[in-house]
This record gives C-alpha cells, sequence and structure tokens, in this order.
C-alpha cells in the first residue's frame, strides 16, 4: 500500500512490471472487529478521551470506528487511497456522520497524541518506503506520542501460492498485493531506522516469529 506524506521522500521499487500488477487497495480486508494492538490500546488506557487520533491505512474503519464507538470525545483522523475508500463508501460515510475526518491530502499538517497504523506497513515496498512512511507518522506524533500497529508474522503469512518479489524483499500474493512478514527483533530493526526509540509488544510473545505481532513505539519514554 502506497501511503505516503510530503513530508518525505519516497523510494519506488525500481522494477515497474512488477510494481504495475500490485494493487494496494486489494489489501484492504472487511474484518468486522478492530486489530487487537487497538482493542489492547483502549483497554490499557493508551487510546484514552480527549486525544487526537490518526489512523494511517484505515481500510474498512473498523479500529476507527470501534474507538468512537468505544471512547468518548476523541477526535479521529484518517488517511488511506482513494481506492480504498471508495470500496469501503458506506462506512466512510458513517465514520463523518461519527465527527470522524477523513484526511484527503497531506496528514502532516496535525499532530497527534497517538497514530495507528495496523497491518499496513508490511504491504508496502520497498524497505525504504515503509521507513519513510513511519518517519512521516513519527513527524507528526506529538512530545510523548505513540504509534500503535500491528504487523504479519511468518506464520501468519499462509498459502502456496505467494511468489518472492524480484526485489527478494517480500511476497506477491494471489490477490497482487505485497507482503513481507516480520519477525519481532525485525520489526525493532525498522522501528529504530525510523527515529523510533522505545519499542514495546502489547503481548508477551514466547517466540520471536509469532503469528501476527501487535507494538507500540515512541520517541519518549
Amino acid at each position: 500500500m502506497k501511503i505516503r506524506s510530503k513530508l518525505h521522500k519516497t523510494t519506488q521499487c525500481p522494477y515497474s512490471e512488477c510494481r504495475a500488477k500490485i494493487n494496494p487497495s486489494n489489501a484492504a480486508t472487511n474484518f468486522t472487529t478492530p486489530a487487537l494492538s487497538v482493542k489492547i490500546a483502549v483497554e490499557d488506557g493508551i487510546i484514552r478521551p480527549g486525544q487526537k487520533i490518526l489512523e494511517v491505512g484505515s481500510g474498512n474503519l473498523r479500529n476507527a470506528l470501534f474507538i468512537l464507538n468505544s471512547v468518548p470525545d476523541t477526535h479521529l483522523f484518517t488517511y488511506d487511497l482513494q481506492s480504498t475508500i471508495k470500496r469501503f463508501t458506506e462506512n466512510y460515510q458513517r465514520f463523518e456522520k461519527l465527527g470522524g475526518l477523513l484526511v484527503k491530502t497531506d496528514y502532516g499538517k496535525r499532530k497527534y497524541d497517538v497514530v495507528l497504523c495496523t497491518f499496513v506497513l508490511e504491504t508496502i515496498c520497498p524497505e525504504e518506503e515503509r521507513i519513510s512512511v513511519l518517519r512521516s507518522i513519527l513527524s507528526v506524533l506529538k512530545k510523548g506520542g505513540v504509534l500503535v500497529a500491528s504487523f504479519r508474522g511468518y506464520p501468519g503469512v499462509k498459502g502456496s501460492k505467494y511468489k518472492t518479489c524480484r526485489m527478494g524483499d517480500g511476497l506477491i500474493t494471489p490477490l497482487n498485493t505485497f507482503v513481507k512478514p516480520y519477525s519481532i527483533p525485525e520489526v525493532k530493526n525498522l522501528l529504530d531506522s525510523s527515529g523510533f526509540k522505545f519499542f514495546h509488544t502489547l503481548q508477551n510473545y514466547r517466540v520471536n516469529k509469532p503469528q501476527n505481532i501487535h507494538i507500540k513505539a515512541s520517541l519518549e519514554e
């Protein structure tokens, strides 16, 4: 998914034929429940009333709608591809009726208490662009702000029809989307490379390669 901010220059995959086949919007799945990282963030008070919250890669709005319906007085902003927004038009109309705001251009114009990005970063190719998006997210966090994110782990990428992308950076799925599965150390390295100083998992994992990885990260402890 090519979600980017004008704040940072991005790098495209050099293999134009491969790049042309990818349809990032196909990665947005019509789940009915929020990502576990968002559910935990609400339960643990990371997401609280009165906060300004941005979701980058909002998909069908399962996370944003959950927050609007469960945490009072939050100010929700979302950012996604126009093709994804069109797929879930009714959800976005409902979101706006509930007071949410769709950021249509550059999400770098505001500062946020929390930025959500669940199962999005691993759909972006190449790694330089993932880092660019994370740096953009870091730049719009308020002092003390937090990133809440989810990544697909290696066991979470299942199927026999996946093909390695030409860069060797990840896999091409049967739906013509890209996915780069992660381990917990790889997620930490990605965040370190993007400027985040503090990294915590939101669950106690017994292995370095769980099915899904849910984390929070920040510039300050």
